[in-house]
């Protein structure tokens, strides 16, 4: 079974461009895909899906280093800096 991450985000004003940027140069190769969509004009969610959830662990390590070179771009969820959660897939279609 696969797991899947999701990661919200709320960015102060100006810093679309990049925040995008610095999410595409973020290193994937743990991960089996990445998505990343825009829910608001300041708000993106990544979706992230892993085949071993040793690599979700893996990743987080180096997530929480990446979000402290972007944290000055974000508005924080209280004193959280993203809203997140993961599960296992129970369900899915592919084409």
């Amino acid at each position: 079974m696969n797991i899947v991450t999701i990661v919200k985000y709320k960015l102060k004003d100006g810093y679309v461009d990049d925040f995008v940027k610095a999410i595409n140069d973020y290193d994937y190769s743990k991960a089996l895909s990445m998505r990343l969509i825009s829910t608001s004009d300041n708000e993106f969610i990544s979706i992230m899906e892993y085949d071993e959830i040793e690599k979700t662990g893996d990743d987080e390590v180096d997530g929480v280093n990446w979000l402290d070179t972007v944290e000055h771009m974000l508005d924080f969820y209280g004193e959280s800096r993203t809203d997140s959660c993961s599960g296992l897939v129970l369900a899915a279609h592919d084409q």
